[in-house]
């Protein structure tokens, strides 16, 4: 059988190490319980929970509970962020041989993980396997199936923690989230004690995200990229990239698609490879990795532009050779986009360059057809232009142009 487990990954990562000094001052001590509940994309048997450490101390003390629930409805209190089964609200640990109540989550057996600084680089933790089986939605008679999780934390003896923005868009199914709700809350206290105490919603979270165990053959599709693709700015749910949709629209309950997210905005291309590579060594292989192994932020400085052209050839081969070492099944590079600055020179290099990538063996090269004017230099199409920003994809060509082109490959690869 082919790879059952799917993450489920819906921030950017962009951080320390290549370009970046350390994030000790921002990060967060405020004192609370988590919670997360969201959607998988089809009936599961086990979780994981992944933890995404981004601030430069350790930490520690974490602990963290989780369990299904027929329902997302936000209408009762008593509901949110708690297992409900059969119609029955469970705000307790789960008894033996049943599925109502939450379970414990451990790490290498150990009921907290430790959790190194990310001085230099992500630190990427995934809990053990938790047996969890999913139960069918009673909201939504056969939406996708949800689970809960909640995580206990106090930054003054465990270490500051870096957080993530959660659009309230997220909480009900929309259009644009394909009906893939994440809905985040917090209390500000201990609440994995008491798993009966009420969680209110929340607009950010810690950096968390789920692993979900199938019963069919799934699809992990890793997106990293830059601004372009991370999207948090240029749509209205934050998470919903075109990646995000892309990844959606592919989804079906007998092959689930699940969708990462490692955009680093406004970062180059060694800083989101570096952030590719530390998910990989964290032990969460894509089944298809779509990568830039160029980017816009790199630059077009015409006196180094054959040095330039050399280092992003080379960190094409790389990412193909990295595959190859680790499992990665499918490699496809996300060619150089419009950038309405370039001179036609500039120009000429991002278009020799893309045209280069389509002759690399074991890698495809995903297409957005009609983003560009087709003139020398190339624009942007108006309408397909964020704001007339000159770089950036607009909220039409995210939804028209590039998530159907992601789904197409998905469903044309494997």
């Amino acid at each position: 059988m082919a790879n059952i487990k799917g993450a489920a990954k819906w921030f950017g990562s962009a951080i320390a190490g290549v370009t970046f000094g350390g994030l000790l001052a921002s990060a967060s001590t405020y004192r609370a319980t988590w919670g997360l509940t969201c959607v998988a994309e089809a009936p599961f048997y086990a979780v994981q929970l992944v933890y995404v450490n981004l601030a430069n101390n350790q930490i520690t003390g974490l602990r963290a509970i989780a369990g299904v629930t027929e329902t997302v409805a936000l209408n009762v209190l008593a509901n949110l962020c708690k297992p409900v089964i059969n119609g029955v609200t469970y705000g307790v640990m789960a008894a033996p041989g049943t599925v109502n109540g939450f379970f414990p989550l451990t790490w290498g057996g150990a009921p907290t993980p430790t959790i190194p600084a990310s001085a230099t680089s992500t630190q990427i933790v995934a809990s053990d396997v938790l047996p969890l089986n999913s139960v069918p939605r009673a909201d939504v008679p056969g939406g996708l199936n949800a689970a809960v999780f909640r995580i206990d934390h106090d930054p003054a003896v465990g270490g500051k923690f870096w957080f993530v923005a959660a659009s309230p868009a997220m909480r009900t199914a929309t259009l644009e989230n394909r009906g893939r709700i994440i809905q985040t809350f917090n209390y500000g206290a201990d609440a994995l004690t008491n798993p009966g105490l009420n969680l209110a919603l929340s607009a950010e979270s810690h950096l968390i995200f789920p692993i979900f165990h199938y019963a069919v053959p799934s699809i992990t599709c890793v997106v990293a990229t830059d601004s372009t693709g991370q999207n948090d700015q240029l749509v209205s749910g934050i998470f919903t990239s075109w990646g995000y949709r892309g990844c959606a629209d592919a989804s079906t309950p007998a092959r689930p698609v699940n969708y990462v997210n490692l955009g680093c905005s406004s970062k180059g291309a060694p800083e989101f490879w570096a952030r590719t590579q530390e998910l990989v060594a964290a032990g969460i292989i894509p089944d298809r990795l779509v990568i830039s192994p160029a980017s816009v932020n790199d630059g077009y400085v015409i006196a180094n532009l054959a040095r330039t052209f050399a280092e992003h050839r080379s960190r094409a081969m790389e990412i193909v050779r990295f595959a190859r070492a680790n499992g990665i099944a499918h490699v496809c590079f996300i060619p150089l986009l419009p950038y309405n600055d370039l001179n036609a020179l500039q120009d000429r290099y991002r278009v020799e360059f893309n045209a280069w990538l389509g002759t690399v063996a074991g890698a495809s090269v995903l297409s957005f057809p009609g983003i560009g004017d087709g003139a020398v230099p190339e624009r942007w199409v108006r309408a397909m232009n964020h704001q007339g920003d000159k770089f950036h994809p607009s909220e039409f060509c995210i939804e028209t142009v590039m998530a159907r082109a992601l789904t197409a490959y998905l469903n044309n690869v494997g």
